[in-house]
């Protein structure tokens, strides 16, 4: 768990760190029980430490190199603004698209909260079509099967 008197951008920088070195446990360190986490260009939400464990998981594993190289970091109170490169390779399939074996390297924006030294909201923002284009994935496909998935979980969320 990070250190109390951290900043919010010392939280947002050691939680980077960890999931760049696909250290779950000390990235989930850094952020609340009830953690909000938004994928825009996946239009995917995850509510929870457990939620947020299994959709990072699934990450991770299908991106084992993923990679986050910050840029900038700008803090307003609890509010943490930053820009950056996020860099993976698709390794394994992801909510059924077949692996391809290609690199990314995209541009991010990101905002996360902190509140008592700890990420209550992660918003991370990226070209879903860029990502596609470089993953050698047809976009319209991926994005079918990202919604496909999207369907599946709030059906077994009810």
């Amino acid at each position: 768990m990070p250190e109390k008197h951290i900043t919010p951008s010392g939280v947002v920088r050691a939680y980077a760190r960890a999931k760049s070195r696909a250290d779950l446990p000390a990235a989930l360190a850094c952020c609340r029980r009830d953690v909000v986490f938004e994928t825009i260009a996946f239009q995917a939400v995850a509510t929870g430490l457990d939620e947020v464990a299994r959709q990072n998981t699934a990450f991770l594993r299908t991106f084992p190199d993923y990679g986050v190289e910050l840029e900038y970091l700008v803090e307003a109170s609890e509010l943490v603004v930053g820009a950056g490169t996020v860099r993976a390779t698709m390794m394994q399939k992801l909510v059924g698209i077949e692996p391809t074996g290609r690199s990314f390297a995209l541009p991010f924006a990101c905002h996360w909260t902190v509140r008592d030294g700890l990420i209550a909201h992660e918003r991370f923002f990226f070209d879903f079509h860029q990502m596609c284009e470089q993953l050698g994935l047809p976009t319209e496909a991926a994005a079918a099967k990202f919604a496909a998935w999207r369907e599946r979980a709030e059906r077994t969320a009810r």
